[in-house]
């Protein structure tokens, strides 16, 4: 088990033996006696040490020589600012270490080295093709080299390409965009690396990426995202390089915390340092982690807990990694929040590791050592020196808990076993998994010598493979040799004294960053300080780097910077003891108050932070003005007393959180701040040191976070160099100063968070540097500015769901910078300006779910509008201008019911068109020229639709929504086509009410007629078909290898020797049938999921699929038993549900005496690289929460939120879709899923009464409620109406009830308008005034009380 501290202990260690072969190693040239003339505006020479080791990129916390998560590849000007800004900025928010050339690559650099390197320690890469990539030679170099790193065998690298503006075919060079691009580069770099580019963008775009043209780009970043998250495991954290795991301890530790067994268990893992207790840890935690609902790992708990506030920051960040922000945030001192944790997570399974305890009191105030703190199936892991804390008893819960133990399971780590201490130090020594010739014996002898210890193991390998790469073998052989001696003679030297030597190699700027870390920056953002540092010109970035290459600090992925506390113990022992830094930095309440009380002149003080409370009432200005020299002050809840005008011309950062309003001081300025830091405080809009600090010219950031009494902003006009402004989760805010428009400099205004912020100023629109704007959520925002149009630096502008905000203004054409604009989910906006035919950059404009009923005729002058997304709006027409929409590639304008055909032959002249969707529309008729498009993917579904042209040969990707097939052209003539879709509509089909009469009639006309068997293209990798009957001939489909056959009319789906490869297969809703002949015809399935199929037996061939490895099987109510599964050995994923009869699992190590949930959903998950036999369990009720909305107002907002984290909290949620609603009554599968929820949610918005579904919903969610006897809620939601609406007290939901009684019987309205009123007198949810994370926590809430419920009952 390699050890899991910071690789500081490694340099400490190293430099050790290294003062031991001191005479050897001064025969190397000096690394570091030339001083650097780099600075951070420019290049300069570096030693070569530096660049060898340096790893470039744009985040200082991948400055360490850790793997990267993801490397971008891109072309700078064609997505740099745009796209590939907010997907980086997404990874990043998703804890994803990304490499993004920016900050650090600067033009006039040699990159091709850093960027290899960079490249070399990525772990996914994604090439972002776009109509420019070829033509940079940079990007070619790299993605040749993903290709040579994800070849050789055993490599767990991968590309994920994205298809920018660019078809894959453009990438395979099939077409002249990339093949004319490539010839230039010839003459530079020879015709055989020109043939290695060119072989390797056609590898890639074989690969299954992202395909952007005509989607959201929103949306696929989410996508995207999740894929990696998915394949990167991000709740996993990072263990260490070159990890050799110790599988016995593991598994030890595995069977003590007995995951799934009932109970909280508690276990303490104990030893001396440096045995490797972190990482056996961090091995767990990756482990058992996507198996717990949420999980926490405290890292140093023993060091951040020394400070005053250090269990408070603790238990913060223990809440916020298992709840949320939110909660966190409340916590006020340490007995809160000790009442806060139990009451937060008594409903969550949870996994907690507290490392590294030196005291009791950490235990109690973070996790008690009480099991009711904590709901059944949680583990508590703790890790510690001391072996009397895991002697602590266990308090147990009042109720009587299966399994429960008394006390905390003590494990204590044994050293590694020789043979992986070994292979430790071979990895470390050689960076291989074996001894360089002529090395064995000398390798064994060392880690006989340090007793296997994975620390001693770990730094003596990584030096002696450091200093001896430059060697030749004698001289090699003379320092292996002498470490030797040296170890056997022991003991090692004082480590303050090699550390000294490390500190005093660095350059005096560097100390002083280094000196400030030690004392005040540990665990804290490195954003600020890098601000102050810039300006006092310490090169902040080229001095993180080199200390962290040294192993003094790192900078972890939250980007806060942690330091060994060895190391930082050195450094505030050079602060306290040694000249003549002595006292230059003061950090200590005691020692800052006896420095300030004798007013003595001390010119070498730099920084001083008093931040513990009850430490001092106030500072005077003569004992500050004793400080001449201070940089840098940090105060907490002190008042500033006196004049201070002139004082501190040094300050650069002062950060002061202010408990009362008054201020006291009488003058109070300073010339050199640049960063203001007054967030957390009590101030007030009549505050008296807003008018003091008008003299601060060179202020860059202003930071107000969380100051709740705050309701306006002061006044900015003598904050001219302000670059960051930051407002967020000023909750009472209501507006903001005029004078903003001062702000010329500004770059980024974030107003997240500001939820009573009724309107921005006009002044805003004169920010000519404004490049960013953090909109809130639930914005009360009525309007925009009518100057907002003149934001010419603006590129991207994302208004989303601000159903308020009627109109854009007329000057928004003057955004001369913006290339994607998004008004998703804006209800109130009905038309747009005819200024938005100005925006001459526009790339994508996205109106989806918007009021508007039609489009300008000046779109047509967007002529490098590349995506209009127009999905689920009421326009009545295309404009007859969409024809000059001269590069448009992506058209989407599905589940747009009320488009005619009007114009629709303008479509015809979109030559660039790649992507057309239309489906759930009206359109009766396309037009001929279809056909001549080069469309690559083309989706239609109309009740109306009369006829279909011949499709163009170019179709990759064909869906096609009908009620009669006899329509639609055969697509086996498509030659290219590898997606096809056949869905037939039906009943069950959600449609427009005003066209039930003439569906019906359609329905009826087409289900006498006989519709065609198709012939299915040979070469088709997925066919998805819903509601055909029959089936279409299944034979020579060798590339075939995704399958799905939902509410399909058939008696057994016919799995013959023509249909071999598929490896996912999905079987769903086909009520008749009875088998599934063939199965185990299937060469390589991975994935099968039967659902819904009542008639269903048996499962014929299971036992033989031998490759499977997920595993669903749903709703299917007459299996009564499963063959025997001893031959899937790949099985990691077995989820049953809804299947009543099936009571056993036989075959499959671990689960012999498993007995099944036949209610409820039953999730098993088998931990292969850990055992054969270990299954970790989770049950849960088929469904926690059924969402009722009305799908076109809101489905792509509120209701995806809600659905998309509750998943992430493990809810299990049912949201009703439109394809699976009735005109008739309820649908099956709602039904269903109706009568097997626990909390129902109508989400009542302005058109949920005209949708009949909803309403019978909503009568059967007051059934159900009724007859649960209190177990089941209703959870109303009232999105953009008021209760009155829902209560019947106005006519917007009458008028509905009034037409509907033209349709349907009278009871059956009566019924919905009493399920109506009775629901609206619930307790729910009113959005106007409700952050969707409170509504997401109550819910989550709701949920698990129900759980109990069940669980009581059971």
């Amino acid at each position: 088990m390699e050890f899991g501290g910071s690789q500081a202990l490694i340099t400490i260690l190293a430099l050790i033996v290294g003062g031991l072969v001191w005479r050897q190693l001064t025969k190397w040239k000096r690394r570091d006696s030339e001083s650097t003339s780099r600075t951070d505006h420019g290049p300069g020479k570096e030693n070569r040490a530096s660049r060898r080791d340096s790893e470039s990129t744009s985040r200082a916390d991948d400055a360490s020589r850790e793997e990267y998560d993801v490397f971008l590849s891109f072309r700078g000007p064609d997505t740099r600012n745009g796209f590939t800004s907010c997907l980086y900025h997404r990874l990043r928010d998703a804890g994803i270490r990304v490499f993004f050339d920016n900050e650090e690559l600067r033009v006039g650099k040699e990159i091709h080295g850093e960027l290899l390197n960079a490249l070399d320690k990525s772990r996914i890469y994604i090439p972002i093709f776009s109509t420019g990539y070829a033509n940079s030679s940079w990007c070619l170099r790299e993605v040749a080299h993903m290709v040579e790193c994800t070849s050789p065998s055993g490599e767990k690298k991968e590309i994920l390409p994205i298809f920018y503006d660019v078809d894959s075919d453009d990438v395979k060079l099939k077409t002249k965009l990339y093949r004319k691009a490539m010839p230039k580069h010839e003459k530079k770099f020879g015709s055989e690396e020109l043939k290695r580019w060119e072989n390797a963008l056609v590898e890639v775009a074989r690969i299954k990426g992202w395909d952007l043209k005509g989607k959201g780009q929103g949306e696929q970043i989410e996508l995207i995202v999740e894929e990696v998250s998915h394949k990167l495991k991000t709740r996993q954290i990072i263990v260490t390089e070159h990890l050799v795991e110790d599988t016995d301890q593991i598994e030890a530790i595995m069977k003590l915390l007995d995951v799934g067994s009932g109970g909280v268990r508690f276990v303490g893992i104990h030893g001396m340092g440096g045995v490797g207790k972190t990482t056996l840890t961090k091995v767990m935690f990756n482990k058992l982690s996507l198996h717990f609902e949420r999980c926490s790992f405290l890292a140093d708990v023993r060091t951040l807990s020394q400070p005053h506030d250090g269990l408070i920051e603790l238990q913060k960040k223990l809440l916020s990694d298992l709840v949320g922000h939110g909660i966190a945030n409340q916590i006020k001192d340490v007995d809160g929040g000790i009442k806060m944790i139990k009451k937060a997570l008594s409903n969550k399974e949870v996994l907690i590791i507290l490392d590294d305890l030196d005291k009791k009191e950490q235990l109690e105030k973070l996790a008690a050592g009480k099991s009711d703190w904590f709901c059944y199936g949680s583990g508590i892991i703790i890790t510690t020196r001391d072996e009397s804390i895991p002697m602590t008893q266990v308090s147990l819960s009042s109720k009587v808990v299966l399994n429960q133990p008394e006390v905390i399971l003590r494990y204590e780590v044994r050293g590694m076993r020789f043979d992986l201490a070994l292979h430790l130090f071979y990895k470390h020594a050689f960076r291989s998994d074996s001894a360089v010739e002529g090395y064995d014996a000398l390798s064994r002898e060392i880690v006989r010598t340090v007793g296997m210890l994975p620390l001693a193991v770990v730094v003596i390998g990584s030096n002696l493979f450091d200093w001896g790469k430059d060697l030749g073998h004698l001289d090699k052989r003379e320092v292996w040799d002498e470490t030797l001696r040296k170890l056997k003679e022991g003991p090692f030297e004082d480590v303050r004294d090699t550390l000294m030597i490390s500190y005093e190699r660095l350059e005096d700027k560097h100390q002083e960053v280094f000196l400030d870390i030690a004392c005040f920056f540990i665990n804290t953002d490195k954003t600020y300080p890098v601000i102050m540092w810039k300006d006092c010109g310490y090169f902040p970035s080229i001095a993180m780097r080199v200390l962290s290459q040294r192993s003094l600090i790192k900078i972890r992925d939250d980007n806060r910077f942690w330091m060994h506390d060895q190391v930082r113990d050195f450094g505030r022992y050079i602060v306290l003891r040694v000249y003549p830094r002595k006292f230059c930095r003061v950090w200590i309440c005691e020692d800052a108050l006896k420095l300030l009380e004798r007013r003595k002149r001390n010119e070498d003080v730099v920084a001083l932070s008093l931040t513990s409370d009850g430490c001092s009432d106030g500072i005077a200005s003569e004992e500050l003005a004793a400080l001449p020299n201070l940089r840098f002050l940090q105060v907490k809840g002190i008042d500033m007393l006196g004049n201070f005008g002139n004082l501190l011309s040094e300050l650069r950062w002062l950060s002061w959180e202010i408990k009362q309003n008054e201020f006291y001081a009488g003058s109070f300025h300073f010339a050199n701040l640049v960063v203001l830091n007054l967030s957390r405080s009590d101030i007030e809009d009549d505050w008296g040191g807003w008018s003091h600090l008008r003299m601060t010219k060179k202020l860059k950031v202003l930071d107000l976070t969380d100051c709740p009494k705050l309701r306006r902003t002061p006044d900015f006009s003598n904050f001219t160099s302000l670059e960051t402004l930051t407002l967020a989760r000023c909750s009472n805010l209501i507006s903001i100063h005029p004078s903003i428009s001062k702000l010329q400099l500004l770059e980024t205004l974030n107003i997240k968070g500001c939820s009573s912020l009724g309107e921005l100023p006009e002044e805003v629109g004169s920010l000519q540097s404004l490049k960013q704007i953090v909109m809130p959520q639930n914005f009360r925002l009525s309007k925009l500015p009518e100057r907002f149009g003149n934001l010419r630096s603006l590129s991207s502008f994302k208004l989303n769901e601000h159903p308020k905000i009627r109109q854009l203004p007329d000057s928004f054409g003057g955004m001369a910078s913006l290339t994607c604009l998004t008004l998703h989910g804006c209800v109130g906006i009905k038309e747009l300006p005819s200024s938005i035919g100005e925006l001459k950059t526009l790339i994508e404009l996205d109106v989806s779910a918007t009021g508007l009923v039609q489009l300008p005729d000046s779109i047509g002058n967007l002529k490098k509008l590349r995506v209009l997304i127009l999905r689920g709006t009421k326009i009545k027409e295309f404009p007859c201008t969409i024809g000059g929409l001269e590069m448009l590639e992506g058209l989407y304008a599905e589940r747009s019911w009320d488009p005619t055909d009007k114009n629709l032959e303008e479509i015809g002249k979109l030559i660039h068109l790649k992507t057309l969707n239309l489906a759930f529309t009206s359109v009766s008729r396309l037009p001929p020229q279809i056909s001549r498009l080069h469309l690559q993917k083309f989706e239609v579904g109309s009740i109306e639709l009369q006829q279909v042209p011949a499709l163009p040969s170019s179709l990759k990707f064909l869906a096609v929504q009908a009620s009669d097939f006899s329509l639609v052209p055969h697509p086996s003539s498509i030659t290219n086509l590898e997606h096809l879709e056949l869905q037939r509509f039906s009943n069950s089909t959600n449609i427009p009410r005003s066209a039930w009469r003439d569906y019906q009639s359609k329905l009826e006309a087409t289900s006498m007629r006989e519709q065609p068997s198709y012939r299915l293209p040979s070469h088709l990798s997925t066919l998805k078909l819903g509601g055909i009957s029959p089936l279409p001939q299944f034979s020579n489909l060798l590339n075939l290898t995704v399958l799905h056959v939902i509410d399909c009319a058939i008696s057994h789906l016919p799995v013959n020797l023509g249909l071999t490869h598929p490896r996912e297969l999905f079987i769903r809703r086909c009520q008749s049938l009875e088998k599934i002949p063939g199965l185990s015809l299937l060469r390589c399935p991975e994935r099968l999921e039967p659902k819904g199929l009542n008639k269903l037996v048996e499962i014929q061939g299971l036992s033989e699929l031998e490759s499977l490895q997920y595993l669903l099987l749903s709703n299917c109510g007459l299996i009564g038993q499963l063959p025997n599964l001893a031959k899937l050995g790949k099985l990691q994923h077995l989820e049953l549900e809804a299947c009543p009869n099936l009571r056993a699992i036989e075959g499959i190590e671990g689960l012999e005496s498993w007995v099944l949930d036949s209610r409820g959903r039953t999730i098993l998950e088998r931990l292969l690289d850990v055992s054969r036999s270990i299954w970790l369990s989770c049950r849960l009720p088929m469904y926690d929460v059924f969402l009722c909305s009305k799908g076109l107002d809101i489905r792509l907002g509120i209701v995806n939120f809600l659905h998309y984290w509750m998943l992430q909290d493990r809810v299990s949620v049912y949201s009703d879709r439109d394809d699976l609603r009735s005109n008739e009554g309820i649908g099956e599968e709602i039904l269903q899923a109706l009568g097997n929820s626990n909390i129902y949610i109508p989400i009542f918005s302005r058109n949920y009464a005209s949708s009949h579904c909803c309403l019978r919903e909503l009568a059967h969610m007051v059934k159900c409620m009724s007859e649960s006897k209190g177990k089941r809620r209703i959870l109303p939601m009232f999105y953009d109406v008021e209760i009155d609406d829902v209560k019947l007290k106005t006519d917007l939901y009458k008028s509905d009830l009034d037409k509907h009684r033209t349709n349907f019987d009278n009871n059956e309205v009566k019924s919905w308008e009493e399920a109506l009123i009775q629901v609206a007198a619930m307790k729910g949810f009113v959005l106007k005034n409700t952050s969707y994370e409170e509504v997401l926590q109550s819910i989550i809430a709701e949920v698990f009380r129900a759980r109990k419920l069940l669980n009581a009952d059971s």
